[in-house]
């Protein structure tokens, strides 16, 4: 696995990943609409599988899984970021990046070659609304801060 140095490596890299996905995804729709007809006409077909059957049923389980790891982690960047008071974009350039980091991590310790869903797909499933300001700024850290504001205006009562 080739090292990142920038971000124009990082893009490259992410490019390459999508177009693989892209590729891999039509691939499997082919093998799966292939397997489908095959058990239509033979119902047994389910009831046996093959050691290649069951090494790639295995394979796509623990790359989907793998995958919605790395899905789950660009919205725990976001709202981690989003309460430390870190703008959007930057958000959105750390996640993008750790979902890449996180991909090939797992592949470097011998697991699935993950595919990354595209920056825009990603970003989509976010509540923006809940997390930022249209400006871009934290929404997150303005609450934690009036809370805060609201907490020490409260009398001790007794103290």
């Amino acid at each position: 696995m080739p090292t990142i140095r920038n971000s124009e490596e990082a893009s490259r890299l992410a490019r390459l990943r999508w177009a693989r996905r892209r590729q891999r995804e039509a691939e499997e729709a082919a093998e799966a609409a292939r397997v489908a007809e095959t058990w239509a006409d033979d119902a047994l077909s389910f009831a046996v599988l093959t050691k290649g059957e069951q090494d790639r049923l295995i394979g796509t389980a623990l790359r989907q899984g793998a995958e919605a790891a790395v899905r789950e982690a660009a919205a725990s960047i976001i709202l981690a970021a989003a309460e430390t008071g870190i703008d959007r974009a930057t958000a959105e350039r750390i996640a993008d990046l750790a979902m890449l980091l996180t991909a090939a991590a797992i592949e470097q310790a011998g697991g699935p070659e993950v595919s990354l869903r595209t920056p825009e797909a990603w970003r989509a499933t976010v509540a923006w609304d809940a997390v930022s300001d249209p400006d871009g700024s934290s929404l997150v850290t303005k609450a934690i801060a009036r809370e805060s504001a609201a907490e020490m205006a409260e009398p001790t009562g007794g103290d």
